[in-house]
């Protein structure tokens, strides 16, 4: 059996979506509702950091040997589990932008070539392809984010004034260090995840142009055969699906946050054809454009 383990176990209710638990089992140092060594998922963000000690990690029915250094990063409804943690210390970067969009701006941690990688595509990957576990940090690395995940669980602890301001731009320091040090990794999978997640930024900034698959595998240095095999492989989607997977994100955010005209919001989506927009968007939703707008409509 699976266990979840929900965000409201975690984090203080009402103030900021981030926490930091350490575990060293040797030392009896724990927390309340670990499940270090069960089976579980969860419905927030977690950064998995191995400070000291070896064991195995089971991640999505697939098993790592682990040690100090390594870095793992969980998306919702990935499950895991340690096997025989007694001589592991681990820290815990548990967050959830779910329940506070506005509390990190990811735009700008995209602008590094490793945080697409590390946050979105290598949780994906790891999901359906097994693979050797890529991020381990140096001792002069780890050290660093020894530092910064340590004054977070101070400021956690002490709960001073301005607390949570300490912690949130710890977690946007934590974040750039990890997205930099993925980026530095020279396997040759971990350069074709940052060159997707290149790709998908480029999507993402520029979703109402032609994108021409061509174009896109020139963009990542591979073949064209070759780019849409590896982006399957790390999105589970093709390029163009993906593109109108974003295009259809957009198009739901001026549904609900604006007065356009259905039909100039296809367009401004990145959608040619109103009729094409309709039929995509129903699909996806279940509703039409306009019934989708009206759930958002006071009432």
């Amino acid at each position: 059996m699976i266990e979840k383990a929900l965000g409201i176990n975690y984090f203080d209710k009402g103030k900021l979506p981030i926490s930091i638990c350490k575990v060293n089992k040797k030392l009896g140092i724990s927390h309340d509702y670990d499940l270090t060594e069960t089976l579980h998922y969860h419905d927030f963000t977690e950064i998995i950091i191995i400070i000291k000690g070896n064991s195995s990690h089971l991640v999505e029915g697939n098993e790592y040997f682990v040690s100090a250094g390594d870095i793992f990063v969980l998306q919702g409804f990935q499950s895991h589990a340690f096997k025989d943690a007694k001589d592991l210390e681990i820290v815990n970067v548990m967050f959830d932008t779910k329940a506070d969009s506005k509390m990190l701006d990811i735009s700008t941690f995209k602008t590094i070539p490793g945080y697409n990688a590390l946050f979105i595509l290598e949780p994906q990957y790891r999901k359906n392809h097994h693979f050797n576990h890529l991020l381990r940090l140096n001792r002069s690395d780890l050290a660093k984010i020894e530092f910064v995940i340590n004054t977070m669980f101070l400021e956690q602890k002490s709960k001073e004034l301005g607390y949570e301001i300490v912690i949130k731009n710890k977690l946007e320091e934590l974040i750039v260090y990890l997205s930099r040090a993925y980026s530095n990794l020279k396997s040759r999978e971990a350069i074709s995840l940052i060159r997707i997640g290149s790709v998908i930024e480029h999507l993402e900034n520029n979703f109402c142009d032609e994108n021409n698959l061509d174009q896109l595998a020139e963009m990542s240095h591979m073949s064209l055969r070759n780019f849409q095999r590896v982006f399957k492989k790390a999105t589970g989607q093709s390029p163009i699906d993906f593109l109108i997977h974003i295009r259809l994100q957009k198009s739901k955010f001026f549904l609900r946050e604006t007065d356009f005209q259905i039909t100039d919001i296809a367009y401004k989506s990145g959608f040619n054809e109103y009729n094409y927009f309709s039929r995509k968007f129903k699909k996806s939703m279940g509703v039409t454009p306009l019934k989708y707008r009206m759930r958002f409509k006071p009432v």
